[in-house]
């Protein structure tokens, strides 16, 4: 997880905001665009004007930066965030509702030592980080973690 997009302590939504959006180089109404939003509103949010965010302003946000939601949700109520950190899996052999092989989740693991497939961290519609393989199905989008077999 990219440590540089965490909230820092005690900033504020707009400074948040208007620090992640000039890191990854958007201007005011490119990140509007992204998140589906107006461009008058970035300027109010980054003005501290708007406070408080609905969940649909979030999620574009959120989507329009490359951040989860939670650090929009966190930096809102001033509390500090921890970096979330992603379970590994194999897409073709992890068996849905079980958890995930400890040797997907070696740190210099990139394939499954079964079948040799790409391990993933996220989803594969949405790409929301897989935080707990509890779920069959991801909680953003729906769509199943696991992939069908096209030949086994």
């Amino acid at each position: 997880m990219d440590t540089l997009k965490l909230p820092r302590p005690q900033e504020s939504l707009a400074d948040y905001i208007k620090r992640i959006r000039t890191s990854v180089g958007m201007t005011q109404f490119e990140l509007a665009i992204a998140a589906g939003i107006h461009s008058r509103s970035i300027g109010k949010i980054e003005r501290g004007l708007t406070t408080r965010l609905n969940r649909k302003t979030q999620r574009g946000l959120a989507g329009g930066l490359g951040i989860p939601q939670e650090y929009l949700e966190a930096v809102e109520r001033g509390e500090s965030v921890k970096p979330v950190s992603a379970v590994k899996f194999c897409p073709h052999c992890w068996t849905p509702g079980t958890a995930a092989d400890p040797l997907w989740g070696q740190v210099r693991a990139k394939f499954c030592y079964l079948c040799g497939m790409q391990l993933q961290t996220s989803c594969t519609h949405c790409g929301e980080l897989v935080v707990s393989l509890k779920y069959k199905f991801c909680p953003m989008c729906g769509q199943p973690y696991k992939q069908k077999s096209q030949n086994r």
